[in-house]
């Protein structure tokens, strides 16, 4: 049984088997990619800056590995079928909204981390999961649960005191982090749309957009670093480590790409937000542990409470509603005496 068959499989034990390890192996990735791109980027490290580039050459490698497997299995491309058997497609308009609001997000993020002051920016990063539920709210009308909401707010706030230390803005960073955060937002959510619409897998709609973004990201994004850092990158030096260090950064890249389309496909992309804030956890603890980065009791604090808000939410998540049960038994006890 291939991958692709295991992770259609819907029977009960597997499919639990199979969330659990794109939650894993998601958690795993991110985590090690930060720790591998703060020894390539940072200053202490190969001072490796450019960022939009290196997105590029993430997407490159994932393109790569895309067209090496899907090449394997079928000798014809755009052969691959669906559990149903029928022909995987995506139409090239969907494919260019995807790229085209996949790259403003890269383009935005990068430009809000340039022009805001870090504070300001993690704050940001919190309002992805309050926008994403506003936009599912108005163009797919999707509704969420008191008890989601109050969970979502528990996890803000945890994070927000873990991580957030001083407030400035300017008009300009402001602009940025706007168009940053609604196409972050927009972006996850046609993640999980493109799948369900088309009815394709993750690893397919992977497939035909990162050729696409690679394209995007190596074509503008040496100018864009230029600006930003004010270096271009074909003036780095290279050394063996930091070419190592890229590799295993490329690599990582890979597993994090495959396994955030396949989480945002299996659940929603809220779910991926909310829960994907145990990384940020992580992220302090293996920092503290590698890179001896210090952590204060605001950091513990707002994790642990960051925590509780993340089983808060996984129980409202998963848990049926009691008054719809109540409803629905009432109305039948109803109709009974009727």
């Amino acid at each position: 049984m291939g991958l692709e068959a295991i992770f259609a499989d819907e029977n009960p034990s597997t499919r639990k088997m199979v969330d659990a390890f794109a939650w894993m192996l998601n958690i795993f990735t991110s985590v090690a990619i930060v720790m591998v791109n703060k020894q390539l980027m940072g200053g202490a490290g190969y001072g490796f800056s450019f960022a939009t580039t290196l997105c590029g050459l993430h997407f490159m490698c994932t393109a790569g590995i895309g067209l090496c497997t899907g090449g394997s299995r079928n000798k014809v491309a755009g052969d691959e079928k669906n559990q149903t058997g029928e022909k995987m497609r995506i139409p090239p308009n969907d494919v260019a909204m995807f790229v085209v609001v996949a790259a403003t997000s890269i383009i935005g993020l990068n430009m809000s981390l340039m022009l805001n002051t870090i504070g300001f920016y993690q704050v940001c990063k919190l309002a992805q999961i309050p926008t994403m539920c506003f936009l599912e709210l108005v163009f797919m009308g999707k509704k969420f649960s008191r008890k989601v909401v109050q969970a979502i707010v528990v996890v803000l706030m945890g994070v927000g005191v873990a991580t957030v230390s001083d407030l400035e803005m300017n008009p300009a960073g402001t602009i940025a982090a706007i168009i940053g955060v609604v196409s972050t937002s927009a972006q996850q959510i046609l993640v999980a749309h493109l799948q369900k619409k088309h009815n394709v897998t993750s690893n397919f709609l992977l497939a035909k957009t990162s050729p696409y973004m690679a394209g995007s990201m190596l074509l503008f994004g040496p100018a864009l670093d230029e600006l930003i850092t004010g270096k271009w990158v074909f003036d780095y030096t290279w050394s063996s480590p930091a070419a190592f260090a890229l590799v295993v950064s490329c690599g990582f890249a890979v597993l994090v790409n495959v396994s955030s389309f396949l989480c945002i496909g299996r659940f929603t992309a809220v779910s991926f937000q909310v829960i994907g804030h145990v990384k940020t956890c992580l992220v302090f603890f293996f920092g503290w542990v590698i890179f001896a980065a210090p952590i204060t009791g605001r950091n513990v604090l707002g994790c642990a409470l960051a925590v509780v808000g993340m089983i808060y939410y996984s129980n409202a998540v998963t848990k049926p509603p009691v008054a719809m049960e109540k409803s629905s038994s009432q109305t039948a006890v109803g109709t009974q005496k009727a």
